[in-house]
């Protein structure tokens, strides 16, 4: 029968002891919250791109959207999303702030499918539409098991000219 210390059969940790146990219960829980401050860093990193390239992207249209002679300027619309997406990082992935494609479109007021811009065929005059389609590519900093490491997130937005 053990006695322990006191000879009264209970265990008491002494100070030594209880320093092991808080050694190895830090062994144990750091590499745990040190993955998980990195996947919360992750989210929020890729959070934070995509919001970033749905406002380019919205901020492209609302520059094409102004007038139907700023519409046919494509290249306005993409300077405008790469302005707006100047915080993201241009790396070996990424060229540029963001990859952006602009267009203008039309439709008749009654229906919802694309028509002809310069041919009258509708019973009024057509809507302008502008749309433009911001893209980036996203790494995650490490390997996941079971998620992709890249991908690309992709933003569109189409507003109607004024």
């Amino acid at each position: 029968m053990n006695t322990g210390i006191f000879g009264n059969g209970t265990m008491t940790h002494t100070p030594t002891s209880q320093r092991a146990f808080a050694l190895t219960e830090t062994a144990i829980t750091l590499p745990l919250l040190l993955f998980m401050f990195i996947v919360i860093f992750d989210f929020g990193r890729i959070m934070y791109s995509g919001i970033t390239s749905s406002n380019a992207a919205r901020a492209a249209v609302g520059y094409g959207a102004q007038a139907t002679a700023i519409a046919v300027d494509h290249t306005g619309m993409n300077n405008a999303a790469q302005a707006d997406a100047t915080d993201l990082p241009i790396d070996a992935s990424n060229p540029s702030h963001v990859a952006s494609t602009a267009r203008h479109f039309c439709r008749c007021p009654s229906g919802s499918a694309e028509v002809s811009c310069t041919s009258n065929t509708c019973s009024g005059a057509p809507e302008v539409y502008v749309e433009v389609t911001t893209s980036r590519v996203f790494n995650a900093l490490i390997n996941y098991p079971g998620i992709p490491n890249s991908t690309v997130l992709q933003r569109t937005a189409i507003m109607r000219v004024q």
